[in-house]
C-alpha cells in the first residue's frame, strides 16, 4: 500500500471519528439539557475550546490581521446561531430526529451557493432536493413517537433552521481557507464568539427563567458530560475533520461527515429514546440518499434507464 492510500484511509478514519463523536452529542445534549440550561451548557463548551485554542495557539492568536479577526467572527456567529436555534429545537423534538434534519445542510449548501455566490445548482442538487424534502416530511410529520403535537413541529422546524446556518458555516470555512485564512486562528475566533454569544443569549433567555439556581445545584454527572461536549464534541472532532479532510477527497468528506446523523439515530436507538417507525425509517431512507445523489450525482433516471436496457 503505497502513503498516498495509507494517508487517504487515515483521513477517512479521522473524518468516521469526528462524525461518530458528533453523532453522541445529540443524545448527550439532550440528556443535558433537561437538567440543565442548553444555552449555558454550549456556551462552557465552546468558551472553554477557545480558551484551550489559545494556549496551544497562543502566538498565532495574538499575531493575526484584522481580516481573520473579521472573518472568525462571522463564521462564529453563523456558528453561534445554528447551535442556538438547533438546541432549542433539542427541547421539543428527539435526538435522531434533530441529527437527521440537521444533515440536510449537505443538500442546502449548492442552493446557498447560488444565493450568495450565483453558481446555479445542478440538476443532481434539484432531484436531491426534492428527496430531502420528501423525507423531511416523512419524519417530521409522520414519523415521530414520543413528543408530538405543535411542539414536536416547533423542534423540527427549528432544527430545519439550523440547516440554514451550518451550510452559511460551510460556505464561509471553503470562502475563508481559499482566501488564505489560518485555519487555526479562524478556529479560535469562531470558538469564543460561540461562547460569548451562547453565553448572551443564557443570561436573556433563560436566566430569568431558571435562576442562578439551575447552574449552582449542577452534578457531578451533568458537568462530566459537559466535559465530554468540550472534549470530544468540540475539540477533538472539529481537529479531526480538519486534518481528514486534508487527506480525502471532498466527496469522501462529504458523504463521511454526512453519517453523523445517523450515528445520532444509532445511539438513540440504541439506547431507548427513539421508536423507530416504518415512516420514521423511510424518511431517514430518503433525506440520507438525497445526500447521497447530491454528493455523487447520482442520477436514478438514467440508472432506471440503462438497467432496463440491459434487460
Amino acid at each position: 500500500m503505497d502513503k498516498n492510500r495509507k494517508l487517504n484511509l487515515l483521513g477517512m478514519a479521522l473524518l468516521v471519528m469526528a462524525t461518530l463523536a458528533w453523532g453522541s452529542s445529540f443524545l448527550i445534549l439532550k440528556n443535558t439539557i433537561e437538567h440543565v440550561p442548553g444555552f449555558f451548557v454550549i456556551a462552557i463548551r465552546f468558551l472553554f475550546a477557545a480558551l484551550v485554542m489559545f494556549i496551544i495557539f497562543f502566538k498565532k492568536t495574538i499575531t493575526m490581521n484584522k481580516k481573520t479577526l473579521i472573518c472568525g467572527i462571522v463564521l462564529g456567529l453563523s456558528t453561534a446561531f445554528a447551535y442556538l436555534v438547533q438546541t432549542w429545537g433539542l427541547k421539543y423534538t428527539t435526538p435522531a430526529r434533530n441529527a437527521f434534519l440537521t444533515s440536510t445542510y449537505c443538500v442546502m449548501c449548492p442552493f446557498m451557493y447560488w444565493l450568495l455566490y450565483r453558481l446555479k445548482p445542478t440538476r443532481y442538487n434539484v432531484f436531491a432536493a426534492i428527496i430531502c424534502i420528501t423525507g423531511v416530511g416523512m419524519i417530521s410529520l409522520l414519523g415521530g413517537k414520543g413528543e408530538t403535537g405543535s411542539n414536536l413541529l416547533l423542534g423540527d422546524g427549528l432544527t430545519l433552521l439550523s440547516g440554514v446556518f451550518y451550510s452559511l458555516q460551510i460556505i464561509y470555512i471553503d470562502k475563508f481557507q481559499k482566501d488564505g485564512i489560518d485555519p487555526m486562528s479562524l478556529l479560535t475566533i469562531e470558538f469564543l464568539v460561540v461562547g460569548v454569544t451562547l453565553g448572551i443569549s443564557w443570561l436573556i433567555f433563560e436566566l430569568p427563567v431558571s435562576g442562578i439556581g439551575a447552574i449552582l445545584n449542577i452534578g457531578g454527572s451533568q458537568w462530566l458530560s459537559i466535559l465530554y461536549l468540550t472534549l470530544v464534541c468540540t475539540l477533538f472532532a472539529q481537529f479531526a475533520q480538519i486534518i481528514g479532510q486534508r487527506f480525502a477527497n471532498p466527496n469522501q468528506s462529504a458523504i463521511i461527515l454526512s453519517l453523523e446523523a445517523v450515528f445520532g439515530a444509532m445511539f438513540s436507538v440504541i439506547f431507548g429514546t427513539e421508536k423507530l417507525t416504518v415512516f420514521l425509517v423511510i424518511g431517514f431512507i430518503l433525506t440520507f440518499s438525497s445526500i447521497l445523489i447530491n454528493e455523487y450525482k447520482l442520477d436514478p433516471i438514467k440508472l432506471f434507464c440503462k438497467k432496463n436496457k440491459e434487460n
